[in-house]
């Protein structure tokens, strides 16, 4: 699997591609997690989950949600080749950053709040990709085609959201068959793994334009690692978008968080580095007031930034950095003549 990203730096590349390397070969769910989906998540309701999941203990230290060893590594990187880190242009139009709203559809529920939360995105001007579990729920066509009609995007959520479909390869590609169906049925583009789950080599196998399965760092998950970068990344046949806002499941669910605290911490470093901001949350979370509220106040913030912010959809992203990939190659080359380059904050 072929590895591209936006340094111009050998050595940052190398660190960026090994970090991939291992988070995708090495996943792997435990024994414990996987009995849980086998036998125990099919059966045990939704509020025993959540109260199991309020009580898991993870060890971590604040700033948990900064891949701060991976940029220092990075740094090193460059120090170590008395050189200045150069990206070429990460967004269009000098943007500091980009911003990115995905969701994750995880039951018939979550399809009944789609529409209010898509109506206040709207309000705000900003417009979101909703992936969606072809064989778990009934699709109502009739919303697929209004969001996009009013420029949503819909990608693909994995295949039943039951956490096996990473069980085996022989599984993986009995259900990929499935999924690339579904894919051609809703004209997606994008797919998400349930969970968190994921291996980018097996995944070589959709017939997807950009997947959005990893996370830049996130230790809440079963199979936590993560890629480290807050950029996206070409990963052989498709890009790699990893959501680098923390999850509303963890932060609402998990850890119990009463405000946007985190979310605009976070912001705030991918700012500074110049990243991308990619948000994933769950109309089945964001039903109750209070998180919706948390979630609308944070999308308002973020509207404040708006002379310094893409905001895209993942088709968009993804297709825009397709498009630079050859400036980087350029640039890698020492053929500089067709790209712009600047300093990475």
């Amino acid at each position: 699997m072929e590895l591209n990203f936006a340094f111009n730096n050998r050595d940052a590349q190398d660190l960026a591609a090994k970090l991939v390397r291992n988070d995708a070969c090495n996943f792997q769910l435990s024994r414990k997690y996987q009995f849980y989906y086998r036998f125990l998540r099919p059966v045990m309701p939704i509020a025993i989950r959540q109260m199991l999941q309020r009580r898991q203990t993870v060890e971590t230290e604040a700033g948990w949600y900064e891949p701060l060893e991976f940029m220092r590594s990075l740094s090193e990187c460059v120090e170590s080749a008395h050189e200045v880190l150069l990206m070429v242009e990460p967004w269009p139009s000098g943007s500091e950053f980009a911003f990115v709203l995905t969701h994750d559809v995880e039951t018939s529920e979550g399809l009944q709040h789609i529409s209010r939360i898509a109506d206040f995105e709207e309000s705000l001007g900003l417009r979101s990709s909703w992936n969606l579990v072809p064989y778990k729920y009934k699709i109502d066509m009739g919303l697929i085609n209004d969001l996009r009609s009013r420029g949503f995007e819909i990608g693909i959520h994995g295949y039943n959201h039951d956490g096996r479909l990473y069980s085996s390869l022989r599984e993986f590609q009995r259900r990929a068959i499935a999924i690339n169906e579904a894919i051609k049925k809703y004209a997606a583009v994008g797919f998400r793994s349930p969970m968190a789950h994921r291996n980018l080599i097996w995944m070589q196998q959709l017939d997807i334009e950009h997947d959005g399965s990893c996370f830049d760092i996130d230790p809440y998950q079963a199979a936590p690692g993560g890629v480290g970068s807050i950029w996206p990344f070409i990963a052989g046949r498709f890009v790699e978008l990893p959501y680098t806002l923390p999850q509303d499941h963890t932060l609402f669910v998990g850890l119990g968080e009463q405000d946007d605290r985190i979310w605009k911490d976070k912001l705030d470093y991918i700012v500074g580095h110049q990243g991308m901001a990619l948000m994933l949350t769950h109309p089945d979370y964001l039903a109750k007031p209070r998180e919706s509220d948390i979630y609308f106040r944070f999308l308002e913030h973020v509207k404040t930034k708006s002379d310094t912010m893409w905001h895209a959809t993942p088709r968009e992203v993804a297709r825009w950095w397709r498009e630079r990939q050859q400036i980087v190659e350029h640039a890698l080359s020492g053929d500089s003549s067709s790209s712009q380059q600047q300093p990475a904050k």
